[in-house]
């Protein structure tokens, strides 16, 4: 097969069935990933009471066990486009803070409901988020 550009391929046509395979670069050496392995490592674990989103929470899930209230504050600089999902696991309510960016949702709550109450946060333009979902007081 000869060596083509990204930009000369043929797109593929959705949707993925999760068996496609893509090159990946990990400690400097090429290996192959299916896109269902990819999608595996979605889901994050927070045990703490206080989290700072960063890049690397974009397309994320976010488990909240912890028992005590926990507050999820929007970072600066995370750009268009940026989403994750946020789920209550645990006994503690979890809140969404703006962190100075603008922040607002259909009801202007920022909190879970309760236990496994989901919410997601995305950003439609730079520095400006959306909760919605399971928000309650």
């Amino acid at each position: 097969m000869a060596d083509l550009k990204i930009s000369q391929l043929t797109a593929i046509t959705p949707p993925l069935t999760g068996v496609e395979v893509l090159p990946v670069v990990k400690s400097s050496s090429t290996q192959k990933v299916s896109v269902s392995q990819l999608m595996t490592g979605m889901i994050i674990t927070e045990a703490g009471t206080t989290r700072t989103l960063s890049a690397t929470d974009n397309a994320q899930i976010i488990y909240c066990t912890s028992g005590s209230a926990v507050t999820i504050t929007c970072a600066a600089s995370l750009g268009a486009g940026f989403n994750c999902t946020i789920i209550q696991g645990g006994a503690g309510k979890v809140t969404v803070a703006a962190g100075g960016q603008t922040l607002v949702s259909y009801s202007s709550l920022f909190s879970t409901m309760g236990q496994y109450a989901v919410i997601s946060l995305i950003a439609p333009v730079a520095d400006t988020f959306i909760a919605a979902g399971n928000l309650g007081v």
